[in-house]
Formats: C-alpha cells, structure tokens, sequence
C-alpha cells in the first residue's frame, strides 16, 4: 500500500474555496476509485494549511484514479461555470506503507 499526501498552503477565500472544491468535486471524483482504501481532507485554519490523505492498494492504482477523477473534475466545474483551474498542491508526496493497526 502507499500513502499519497498533498499539502496546500492557503488563507481567506482561497482555503474556502479549496475546501468546497475537495467537498463538491474531488470527493465525487474519487469515491469508489479502484484501489482507493481510504481519503482524508484535513484543514487547520488558523495555519491557513489543507492536507490530502489518500491511502492506495498501490502507486498504479493512484495514477489510474487520478486520470479519471481529473476527467470528472473538469467536466463538473464546466458544468458550474468554473472556468478558472483549481490550485495544484504545493507540495506532494508519496509514501510506502510498512505497518498498521
């Protein structure tokens, strides 16, 4: 399994409006993807930071889901009239799971 992490660095409307974006178009987009496990959006907003957490049977699983779920997201923001794209993350990762419980 492997852990992907994306960090977003935001204050004001631009962490209001990522907020919505990972509620109304990225949760759509990737609920029931193929090898997804979990997914965690977390935000600290007095820090002005968002976090996503995705948790994968593997890497290829995660790319494969990606492409579709972007295809999705591009075609719901159109239908809104959301012409602009969204924020890319600041920084991502991606990390190999070794334990759980």
């Amino acid at each position: 399994m492997i852990v992907t992490v994306a960090e977003f660095s935001e204050t004001g409307p631009q962490l209001e409006e990522g907020i919505r974006h990972v509620r109304d178009e990225v949760v759509p987009a990737v609920r029931g993807a193929a090898g997804l496990h979990h997914g965690y959006w977390l935000v600290d907003r007095a820090a002005g930071r968002r976090l996503s957490i995705l948790v994968w049977s593997s890497s290829e699983a995660a790319g494969a889901a990606w492409v579709s779920a972007a295809a999705s997201i591009k075609r719901m923001r159109a239908s809104a009239g959301r012409t602009e794209p969204q924020r890319s993350p600041d920084k991502t990762q991606q990390f190999e799971v070794v334990a759980e419980v």
